[in-house]
């Protein structure tokens, strides 16, 4: 799972949080890859993941992405770059950025203050795209559905206290469409949940709040990202189901055709 649960201290140790953050980050592109040696591209798959349990205590480390582009292994630590097809990855001390197209994802890894238990790190995920991108796009998921609602949303937050101990619940209900569930996936580059746009043709009419519903019927998986064969010093764990009640955040690249 892309989550660890965590207890940390907020107002200046008066209040007790039951909480969670962000511990891994994972991308898949869909790219047009040369061959090597020939003047032609072949269809081919972009992976990469961001690990904030490999982060050291000044926020770098030596390999924490890990990745593979066209089923060729590569990791990158600070100062690290790679270019796979129309994806461009580089850190810079404990910031990932991901760059395609006209989308910019920026993954800054950071202490978890005031601990009690739980993870050392997280990592925080923000998205930004610019002309046209997000009326082409129309994208979807957690976060980037928000580029692609012509109004604000506003959904439930905690309401924390001043003191004592408090366990958080709000997942955004009534700014998202549907449920937290709906955004489940079943591994880490996995590409398919109840509204995924990764296969979905460029638009450029913007959808509404809830102007995706919800299928009843089981979704297509038939384009869902193969997983890379992992390589001899590949990635930290093979894949598998995420635990109940668990979900990757689920905000997609667009689509590479």
């Amino acid at each position: 799972k892309g989550w660890a649960d965590a207890i940390f201290k907020l107002h200046q140790g008066r209040l007790n949080v039951n909480g969670s953050f962000i511990t891994e980050v994972h991308l898949v592109a869909r790219e047009q890859l040369r061959v090597p040696g020939r003047q032609q591209t072949v269809k081919g798959w972009a992976y990469a993941s961001y690990w904030a349990a490999d982060l050291y205590e000044n926020y770098h480390g030596q390999k924490v992405i890990n990745g593979s582009c066209g089923g060729r292994y590569f990791k990158l630590g600070r100062g690290g770059t790679k270019v796979c097809g129309g994806l461009a990855v580089s850190v810079r001390m404990a910031s990932a950025i991901f760059s395609r197209g006209n989308w910019t994802f920026t993954v800054h890894g950071n202490r978890v203050y005031d601990r009690v238990s739980g993870p050392t790190h997280r990592l925080d995920v923000s998205n930004h795209g610019s002309g046209d991108a997000a009326a082409r796009s129309l994208p979807h998921g957690l976060v980037g559905q928000s580029f692609a609602s012509p109004a604000s949303r506003s959904g439930r937050v905690d309401d924390y206290p001043l003191a004592g101990t408090f366990t958080t619940s709000a997942m955004a209900e009534g700014a998202i469409d549907g449920k937290a569930e709906h955004y489940q996936v079943p591994s880490r580059y996995a590409t398919q949940f109840a509204f995924s746009r990764f296969n979905a043709p460029a638009a450029s009419v913007p959808i509404g709040h809830s102007g995706i519903q919800t299928s009843s019927s089981p979704p297509d998986l038939s384009g869902n990202a193969p997983h890379p064969s992992r390589p001899a010093t590949g990635f930290q764990s093979d894949p598998a189901p995420l635990e109940a009640g668990a979900f990757e955040v689920a905000t997609e690249l667009p689509n590479a055709d």
